[in-house]
């Protein structure tokens, strides 16, 4: 989610108030489903895996790590496999999250965007097991934009796990989250002790989550809204969280114990043992998300590569400007930027590494998220999720730059580097920016 996404409820608002009737056929098409149909889904990955994917938690505290991981799976017609796919909003709380970050009533509200999200399902394996093979997978690590979550880019994930990545795509704690959550554990029937902080008490041997108690985290809403301290405090906590969850896919690969508590005992999680390529990292994020792959960039240098999606760069401090050394690619949208964002992007500029600027035209802020996927044509510009360019041809421009960007500078062998979109004259592409800089 973005900056000016209180646009997007004031327009819903609005058009409500012309339109009491208003039909709710707008906001999707549900399924209703018969048997035999499949279940209403963001798009598949394109690429030749099958996609699998699971949660991890790891210390359940507010200061551990929590992400969803997606990987290639076994082979399958994944499309005939639905009944083991989870779910885009895997809890109501997440669209009572959405109501509160527009600073709508949650109860009321959040019943709108569990409506419209309810039903749609992640087109993977739910802890399906890992692509029986000898080939290690490289790693993404995907950070979401303000009001976002770790599932509100699962198009991306997913295809970036059908090309043979594996992706862990964080949920951030530091309050940019629409909503979030931590657990706590259940002692006895009379007490709850918190995991947290120092010198807390912790049982490392618990794993099964009904001995724990969740305690959810709603957006922290601040003004002035791009507060430069406390953006920036937040943009390095975010990138300590993106380091966190390379930590632990590091402690994966090398067999190392991992206390996950969203994993039942039933899952064998040493199948992951030497089945990642962690030479090749890169971190990838969306408009706030943007910013904290470039800090983190900055502060890891294990992380190889960058891809910024419509990046907010306000909350980056000057060593950041001089820590990336690292090949970074900008890929902005037709309709957000401005020429103060867009000039701290050109700061990225070391002259011995790749470090450019796209704009993929017909697009809006929304156009790498999910959100596009939800609603049809005419809902999708009211909600400002939709621009001109159709979302499937949208997100496969994105998908093809990126892709290519990360075979690139990953020396990833037999791969489309996609040079039409990353580097000649596209029709639906601008190599630099639409905005007028001087």
């Amino acid at each position: 989610m973005d900056l000016h996404v209180n646009i997007l409820y004031d327009s819903i608002t609005n058009t409500l108030k012309r339109r009491p009737s208003l039909n709710l056929k707008l906001f999707k098409s549900r399924n209703n489903s018969k048997e035999g149909k499949v279940r209403r889904h963001v798009p598949v990955g394109t690429g030749e895996y099958t996609v699998g994917c699971f949660d991890v938690m790891c210390d359940p505290s507010h200061s551990g790590s929590f992400f969803r991981l997606f990987y290639p799976t076994t082979k399958t017609d994944i499309l005939k496999r639905d009944k083991q796919w989870p779910l885009w909003m895997p809890r109501k709380q997440y669209g009572q999250g959405l109501a509160d970050f527009l600073g709508r009533n949650p109860k009321v509200f959040g019943k709108v965007f569990n409506w419209m999200g309810g039903d749609v399902y992640v087109p993977a394996l739910w802890q399906g097991p890992i692509c029986p093979s000898n080939n290690k997978f490289p790693v993404v690590i995907f950070s979401h934009g303000l009001g976002g979550n770790r599932t509100v880019n699962t198009t991306i994930c997913c295809e970036l796990a059908s090309q043979g990545f594996i992706v862990a795509a964080v949920e951030h704690r530091d309050g940019s989250a629409s909503m979030t959550y931590h657990l706590k554990e259940n002692i006895d029937r009379n007490s709850v002790m918190e995991i947290d902080e120092d010198n807390s008490p912790r049982r490392h041997t618990i794993h099964r989550t009904h001995l724990y108690s969740e305690n959810w985290i709603p957006y922290q809403r601040i003004e002035p809204l791009d507060d430069f301290q406390f953006r920036n405090k937040q943009v390095h906590h975010r990138a300590e969280e993106c380091i966190k969850a390379l930590d632990v896919l590091f402690a994966l690969n090398n067999g190392d114990e991992v206390h996950n508590s969203m994993l039942g005992a039933h899952f064998n999680i040493k199948q992951f043992v030497n089945r990642l390529d962690l030479s090749r990292v890169s971190v990838m994020g969306h408009s706030f998300g943007g910013s904290t792959s470039l800090c983190t960039l900055s502060r890891d240098q294990r992380f190889k590569v960058g891809v910024v999606l419509d990046g907010w760069m306000h909350p980056l401090d000057e060593e950041i400007y001089k820590n990336v050394n690292q090949p970074v690619l900008m890929i902005n949208m037709d309709t957000f930027q401005w020429k103060e964002n867009v000039l701290q992007m050109f700061k990225f500029n070391k002259k011995d590494v790749e470090q450019k600027v796209i704009t993929i035209k017909g697009t809006c802020h929304q156009s790498v998220t999910d959100f596009q996927f939800l609603v049809n044509k005419a809902l999708g510009r009211i909600l400002d999720v939709r621009y001109t360019l159709s979302p499937k041809i949208a997100i496969d421009v994105c998908n093809k730059a990126y892709l290519g960007f990360l075979w690139k500078h990953l020396n990833i062998p037999n791969k489309d580097l996609h040079r039409e979109i990353l580097y000649d004259d596209h029709d639906l592409v601008i190599q630099g920016t639409n905005v007028d800089l001087t």
